[in-house]
């Protein structure tokens, strides 16, 4: 096998076209104790002559080969690594090949590759496209039936859906994502994924959100869940809904009179986000301003420190930030949608996806209509999570209503998720 690569490799860029070509004749090799995944193959950033490929040992135990010259230095970015053997090429110079742990659980090996060997491996956002985002249990036997799934999409439509997530009752969120970096590079997925993460904040006191926040800065994605916030006695539709009087009482009690006013000027208005104009009168902003208010205003710390813990990392990449507002009792409006967006935007912390609560029954089709066409006028995408009654018919109508800009997310078990994610991709890309 290391043979197989020198020859092919050597000297050359290298390109899928070349891993593609060495995988096809690796097949033919007959290899027993060992597995390779020539998908993740790369050149040393500093040597060229220096190999690195994830494969399979004995009792596929996952390793990470390292394949040199003899005269190449051993590795300066992977420490101590196991002397597998040496040996000499037909008419070339010897060989060496060492090994090092690469399994789900290597994070600081999987994070190194990531960053020294290749940062397409990266997580980043997926921008207006349609994703569908795969989370749930077992990490290590979900994300690669994933990436076979995504791999499946884009050959056949063209189109990157690759984004995975850890749902907000979900495992261990670095597990997750170190399970998600070993399943691209095990993969050969360099075409870009997104890698979500959500948290709920159940006060305003942000310590606990921050850290979390801390812990989880590579991700490319932060869905905020503030609804334990929101005063829901505020909406008209709530069985207790406080009078216009006390909605005036708690308005001036929760801001202040620069905040006071900046609403009133900035809401009491007429917005055209395109399909309709959606008239917001003063009695009706307050309503909204003391509903989701003080969640808007967490929303923001939670962006900064977002942006913070990322520019810690010295990376540049871009995130996308969710607002999650599925947690409310009465399905959204689209007026409740522009108000939190709109808030968001104006203050410097936009949201680039929204997940709002959908109706039931046939009021659904209007609403995600009209939700979606909010969404695409403030450059946001709305997710959607899989339920249990979601039809190949409103799959169908998800697809027509956002134009191509949802995330929809799902979650099984790896055993069924290549064909569930294969069938989701047919009725949302086609």
């Amino acid at each position: 096998m290391a043979i197989l690569i020198f020859d092919q490799a050597e000297r050359k860029p290298l390109t899928d076209e070349v891993r593609n070509r060495i995988a096809a004749r690796g097949s033919v090799l007959r290899l027993e104790t060992i597995k390779p995944y020539f998908g993740s193959l790369e050149r040393d950033p500093v040597h060229p002559s220096v190999y690195y490929l994830a494969v399979d040992g004995e009792k596929a135990e996952p390793l990470l080969l390292h394949l040199a010259l003899a005269t190449a230095p051993t590795s300066s970015i992977f420490y101590k690594p196991l002397l597998i053997g040496r040996m000499r090429r037909p008419n070339g110079p010897e060989m060496v090949i060492n090994s090092i742990p690469f399994g789900p659980s290597e994070c600081d090996q999987l994070e190194k590759f990531c960053a020294r060997i290749d940062t397409a491996f990266l997580p980043r956002p997926q921008g207006l496209r349609t994703a569908i985002t795969v989370g749930g249990d077992h990490a290590e036997l979900l994300l690669p039936a994933a990436f076979d799934a995504f791999r499946a999409i884009l050959k056949r439509t063209g189109k990157n859906v690759a984004s995975i997530g850890v749902p907000l009752a979900g495992v261990s969120a670095r597990h997750f994502y170190c399970a998600g970096l070993w399943a691209a590079i095990r993969a050969g997925w360099r075409d870009g994924y997104n890698a979500a993460v959500e948290f709920a904040v159940f006060n305003e006191t942000l310590d606990a959100a921050k850290e979390t926040i801390r812990q989880t800065a590579a991700f490319s994605t932060f869905g905020a869940d503030a609804g334990s916030l929101f005063h829901l006695e505020a909406d008209m539709r709530h069985p207790f809904a406080w009078s216009d009087a006390v909605i005036e009482e708690k308005f001036d009690a929760c801001f202040t009179a620069s905040e006071r006013g900046w609403i009133c000027d900035e809401f009491v208005r007429s917005f055209d986000p395109g399909d309709a104009v959606y008239k917001f009168t003063r009695p009706n902003v307050l309503r909204l301003a003391v509903k989701f208010g003080p969640a808007l205003r967490v929303m923001e710390q939670l962006h900064e420190s977002i942006r913070q813990a990322r520019s810690a990392l010295k990376t540049g990449r871009p995130f996308d930030f969710e607002l999650l507002l599925d947690q409310s009792p009465a399905p959204a409006t689209p007026e409740e949608l522009i108000f939190c967006l709109h808030w968001l935007k104006q203050r410097g912390h936009p949201a680039q996806l929204a997940e709002p609560r959908l109706a039931a029954g046939p009021g659904l089709a209007e609403q995600l209509k009209a939700l979606a066409g909010v969404a695409r006028h403030y450059q946001a995408r709305l997710s959607i999570r899989s339920q249990a009654d979601h039809t190949p018919e409103l799959l169908d109508l998800i697809a027509r209503a956002t134009v191509g800009r949802v995330n929809y997310k799902v979650s099984g078990d790896a055993a069924d998720l290549t064909g569930n994610v294969n069938s989701l991709a047919e009725h949302l890309v086609g």
